[in-house]
């Protein structure tokens, strides 16, 4: 264990004894009595007054969110400037590295397929597609009179030059998101079809993220673009300032003008999560991601706050080739032997969603039937199925810990909750990149409590996490069933048939127990007053911002 990280372990463990035991044992009232204890323990500085800290309670442990008005006169010549928590790698979307990119990407870049807020694929710069005979291939109908922000028109031919320079450029992130595409066709200037080696029918959601970014073919061949980036979004890039400033200004051709809201848009880098809300609370900044921790202190700051449950995933991954992790049972024992709701309540007052599925309610690959309680606590059970599998003495495996002090007290409660059933959970701390090379890359440790970022379309998540040959699977372990049931879903192009596909390979997933989530975190936005239209999309924590605007 790192020694700050040791540092951080060990101060708290006094002061993280009650929390720890009441998460645990779930002990709160309904009136929201331990959201109360939590909110005094971990705000104590703050030294509120009873009254003050009643309002607290009311408002952080039920979730909030405050309406536009309608009314409103908007500025069509305001700046708004935004703080991000990540940085971007590049402009380059085919080679840009980290999902994270998006953000600083969306304004430039427009896709070929645009993404609802509810995570569904709706029209974007390809007004209608269709998948062909028995799904070989994916017909787009592409929009017309679109240009890019040099002057080049959007058409037929820049489709081709994009998906192919995806595919082939050196150092491609998103070569292997189109693996199914064989070749391209242009059918005329407005309509191109996708040849495929296998059905897809992740293509379109693919194609809303950086796969379908559009980049101008005269920009392909002049290159740069690690710099700046040339799309036909709805801003132009002006300018990238010492690796954590972008400056864009409204395409006033864009196609759907209402997307640019703002006349000029500006996303700055600031890692620290305080040093993001001051910035927001004194004006230097129009808004910035939160923690759920700061939301209350951002509403008293008279902020607005926008917050919801996304497809990011916190979970405790587990390597199925290392430990007692290849017994179904001893997976189940530990997916009951953990208090959802209570972490949630306890340690996020409130704010995300308490499952044992990867998929949030309401979407497309969330099972109706298992629903969210299917694995309920019941340390009873859990040391039934330990005793079952052999080991009613309990098990020790090795859990990765990031050195990020925000999993501290969560592995406190997972520690002492596994402990309950005799399981022990002994940690290993290491920092983000060492999980990636350590957890991922050389399949070494038991288990790791990570962040799924979540992807486009769901059969991705799928793919990646829980059948063989993706980095994402240490142990590259799966079952057969969920192999059909994957290949199934894939595979299945009609959109009325394909929803019930996906449920069940989430339901099996669920069943079988291959993985452990913890809870689906809220992503979260403080805004200050008179910004308006700031959606909370199902991409988490990278956002557009078609639609935002400043009042008068």
């Amino acid at each position: 264990m790192g020694s700050a990280f040791r540092a951080a372990f060990t101060c708290r463990q006094s002061r993280a004894l009650r929390l720890r035991r009441a998460a645990a044992e779930k002990k709160w009232g309904e009136d929201g009595s331990f959201c109360a204890s939590v909110i005094s323990h971990r705000n104590r500085r703050y030294s509120l007054s009873p009254t003050l800290l009643v309002a607290w309670i009311l408002t952080a442990c039920t979730q909030q969110v405050p309406l536009d008005d309608p009314q409103a006169v908007w500025d069509p010549h305001a700046t708004a400037t935004f703080s991000l928590a990540s940085g971007v790698t590049r402009f380059d979307p085919h080679r840009a590295t980290s999902s994270y990119d998006n953000t600083w990407l969306f304004p430039v870049y427009d896709r070929l397929v645009h993404m609802s807020p509810s995570g569904t694929a709706v029209p974007g710069l390809a007004r209608s597609w269709q998948f062909g005979a028995q799904g070989m291939w994916l017909d787009l109908d592409l929009r017309p009179d679109v240009k890019f922000h040099d002057g080049q028109p959007f058409n037929a031919q820049a489709v081709a030059a994009n998906i192919q320079r995806a595919k082939t450029v050196l150092g491609s992130s998103v070569k292997a998101e189109l693996k199914h595409i064989e070749r391209v066709e242009v059918l005329d200037d407005l309509r191109v079809r996708l040849h495929l080696n296998a059905p897809d029918a992740a293509l379109p959601l693919i194609l809303s993220d950086r796969a379908g970014m559009m980049v101008s073919p005269r920009a392909l061949q002049a290159g740069g673009l690690d710099l700046k980036g040339v799309g036909a979004g709805p801003y132009r890039h002006i300018e990238f300032l010492l690796g954590n400033r972008s400056v864009y200004e409204r395409f006033e051709d864009y196609w759907a003008p209402q997307d640019a809201g703002v006349r000029r848009l500006q996303l700055v880098l600031i890692p620290d999560t305080t040093t993001r809300l001051n910035a927001v609370r004194s004006g230097q900044v129009d808004g910035t991601t939160i923690s759920t921790l700061q939301i209350e202190q951002a509403r008293r700051y008279g902020l607005k706050v926008r917050s919801g449950v996304g497809l990011e995933v916190l979970h405790m991954q587990l390597n199925r080739a290392r430990s007692e992790f290849a017994d179904e049972r001893v997976r189940q024992a530990l997916n009951y032997a953990i208090d959802r709701k209570a972490i949630v309540r306890a340690l996020n007052f409130g704010y995300g969603e308490a499952s044992a599925q990867h998929f949030p309610t309401g979407y497309i690959a969330h099972d109706g039937n298992i629903g969210t309680d299917y694995y309920s606590y019941d340390p009873d059970r859990a040391r039934a199925l330990l005793a079952e599998a052999g080991l009613a003495g309990g098990f020790s495996f090795e859990l990765i810990v990031p050195n990020i002090p925000s999993y501290v007290p969560l592995f406190e409660v997972l520690q002492y909750q596994f402990a309950q059933v005799g399981i022990s959970a002994q940690p290993w701390v290491l920092e983000g990149a060492q999980i990636s090379e350590r957890f991922y890359g050389a399949s070494e440790g038991d288990a790791a409590l990570v962040t799924w970022g979540g992807r486009p379309d769901p059969s991705q998540t799928i793919d990646l996490l829980f059948t063989p040959g993706s980095l994402p699977n240490p142990g590259g372990h799966t079952t057969p069933e969920v192999m059909r049931l994957a290949r199934l879903a894939r595979q299945e192009t009609d959109a009325v048939a394909r929803p019930a596909k996906l449920q069940a390979a989430a339901a099996e997933i669920t069943r079988q127990a291959l993985g452990l989530v913890l809870f689906l975190p809220s992503s979260t936005f403080a805004l200050r007053p008179n910004v308006e239209g700031m959606q909370v999309w199902a991409s988490g924590n990278k956002p557009e911002f078609r639609g935002v605007r400043v009042r008068r």
